[in-house]
Parts: structure tokens; C-alpha cells; sequence
């Protein structure tokens, strides 16, 4: 069987299988995204007790297993960082873990991807604005996938964003010169430029929403995101308890 040994991974997702075992999805660096069947560990063995405490989500660990087929069996896994999320980060984290579950192919490596998602953790781990990190993310993504968005420039014709300008985004072609009075959702030049020059302050931030949901939304298909849904459930018990 082809065995991998010491393989850094990120646990991006963990559920029951069988009577005592587990799948756990893992992101690695050098093999991308891959589920492995962790036999026994609902167990109460101490390996299986390590186990337990290393696959937690956001955890990094290093990981070895074996197989041939899609279903990987896990042969270990050793604790290397965790990512400790909170509050709304917690969501955010759940936010861009489904995106590698529903964007990335299996086995398909993307170094660029890994080290995206790194930076983003270590920014969701810490007291800084979320929008801004969950749209960096999402606009790296998609130039990775091969979808990146062109703020400088139409489609077109090439022509140069013009700040005092008017624009839409298609999600095929990229960018568009409309009027300010056209139907649908229209952006206006100067917020793109900043989206280029990675500004998101003022509109700039609404607008890189706007356009990450117009991009992402053909690649994610009909189904919706369940960590969309958890959030705004979560977002709206938190405002009827406030106004209690």
C-alpha cells in the first residue's frame, strides 16, 4: 500500500463512522484534500485518546497513513499548532473550511492554497476586523483556482478602471463599463481600485462582498452553505437577545 509518513495537514472536518471510528478530512500541503478512516477513535485507549485531542478542527498536525483508494486509514497523528477560534471567528473559520470542502478537488496539491489558509487562521485567531480577512481569503482562492478578478482593467476592450467610472462584474468574463443609472448591482471605479491596491476600507469592503458572492456563487452550485445558514442563525439569536 503507498504510505505517507509525517505529512503536515489541516483538520478541516471530523464525523462518526461506524461503530467507534471516524473520517477525518484533512488539507495537506504536498497532497491537498484527502479523508482518512481514523479506526477506534471514540476508543478509550491512550493512543486513540491523542488522537482525539490532535484532530480537533483548525488543528495542524502531522500526519501519516496508507492507501490506495479514496478512502485513506489513518496510521497517526501528532499535535503541531492549534488555531484557537472565537465568537464570530469560530463561524469564519467553519466559512472558509467549507470552501476547501466544496472548491478544491481531491488529492489535487495547492501549496498556495495551504499557506493562504495558514495566514487567514492566524488572522481569525487574533483581535483584527473579520470582513477584510474572509475577503482576502476569498479573493486568493479564486485566483488560485484559476477565477481571479482583474480590478484595473474591462474586459472587453482592456481599458483601464477609471475611478469617476461605473462598472459591473460578470463571473466568466470579469468587468464591465455601465452608467450609473444601469439595473443589477454596479460598482464604482474608485472602490475597485482600492479592492486592487487591497484598500478595504469604506465602500471598497461592500463592494469585495458583493463581487466574492458574484464569483463564487457558480463554482459552489444550488446547494448553500450550511456555515452561511449557522451564522446568520447565530447573528440573529444574538440581536433578539440583545434587544431582550
Amino acid at each position: 500500500m503507498n504510505r505517507v509518513d509525517g505529512a503536515p495537514c489541516f483538520v478541516l472536518h471530523l464525523r462518526p463512522y461506524r461503530d467507534s471510528s471516524a473520517l477525518v478530512d484533512l488539507f495537506s500541503l504536498e497532497h491537498g484534500r484527502f479523508t482518512c478512516v481514523a479506526k477506534g477513535l471514540r476508543g478509550s485507549g491512550r493512543s486513540r485518546q491523542q488522537w482525539r485531542a490532535a484532530l480537533q478542527v483548525f488543528n495542524l498536525v502531522s500526519v501519516c497513513w496508507q492507501g490506495k483508494g479514496e478512502l485513506k486509514s489513518l496510521l497517526d497523528a501528532q499535535h503541531q499548532q492549534s488555531y484557537r477560534l472565537m465568537g464570530r471567528a469560530l463561524y469564519c473559520g467553519f466559512y472558509i473550511n467549507e470552501l476547501l470542502e466544496r472548491l478544491l478537488y481531491r488529492h489535487d496539491p495547492h501549496s498556495d492554497i495551504f499557506l493562504n489558509y495558514t495566514h487567514c487562521l492566524s488572522q481569525l485567531e487574533i483581535d483584527q476586523p473579520l470582513e477584510p480577512i474572509l475577503r482576502r481569503f476569498e479573493f486568493n482562492l479564486l485566483e488560485s483556482l484559476g477565477y481571479g478578478v482583474n480590478f484595473g482593467f474591462c474586459a472587453h476592450n482592456n481599458e483601464p478602471v477609471q475611478k469617476d467610472c461605473y462598472y459591473r462584474f460578470d463571473s466568466s468574463e470579469g468587468l464591465f463599463l455601465t452608467s450609473e443609472t444601469a439595473s443589477g448591482l454596479i460598482f464604482r471605479g474608485a472602490d475597485l481600485l482600492q479592492l486592487m491596491a487591497e484598500d478595504y476600507s469604506g465602500g471598497a469592503l461592500l463592494a469585495a462582498k458583493k463581487i466574492t458572492r458574484l464569483a463564487l456563487n457558480p463554482l459552489l452550485g444550488d446547494k448553500p452553505l450550511r456555515s452561511r445558514s449557522l451564522f446568520s442563525s447565530t447573528a440573529t439569536e444574538q440581536f433578539a437577545t440583545h434587544r431582550e
